[in-house]
């Protein structure tokens, strides 16, 4: 790979990661607002899978929004073109997938890290599954955004009617 190819692939991640961190913000914020204030008074794990949904639906806009930042490639007609949101939705989709279900099969499995400091609880085992969530669905968005949504045309395709 060449040195002006490498740089630029860097630069891309960096912009990704910058993206995905002001949305991962907005998603943690949603998550905890919902969990800690909102639905507190539902059971567990209702307001787990509520918390995380919203989190992500939240995170999810600001990411659409943010994306053509990130690809050189992705153009304001692509970010109005139904199709490419479409695949968009289901890469996103498929990733707050891979976040439930690490959220589900982590639920209770270490609420010994929970502490109660001035009467409020932190569940460190939330936080950290989440925290680990995301890194594996940042990966999956990274290569499915990149290789599926805003693949970059080649010169001689052909465009699909």
């Amino acid at each position: 790979m060449e040195d002006n190819k490498k740089k630029e692939l860097f630069w891309e991640i960096i912009r990704f990661l910058i993206v995905g961190g002001i949305s991962t913000l907005v998603d943690y914020a949603v998550f905890y607002t919902c969990n800690k204030l909102i639905f507190r008074s539902i059971d567990g794990n209702l307001n787990l899978f509520f918390s995380t949904a919203l989190g992500f639906i939240s995170g999810f806009f600001v990411n659409w929004f943010l994306q053509r930042f990130v690809f050189k490639n992705v153009t304001k007609e692509q970010q109005k073109d139904k199709v490419v949101f479409f695949k968009f939705t289901v890469v996103s989709l498929i990733g707050l997938g891979i976040t439930e279900l690490g959220m589900f099969l982590a639920k209770g499995t270490f609420d010994v890290f929970n502490m109660t400091i001035f009467g409020v609880t932190f569940d460190f085992w939330k936080l950290f599954f989440k925290v680990l969530m995301t890194v594996i669905t940042l990966i999956w968005n990274y290569l499915a955004r990149k290789f599926y949504v805003f693949k970059k045309k080649k010169e001689n395709d052909v465009e699909e009617v």
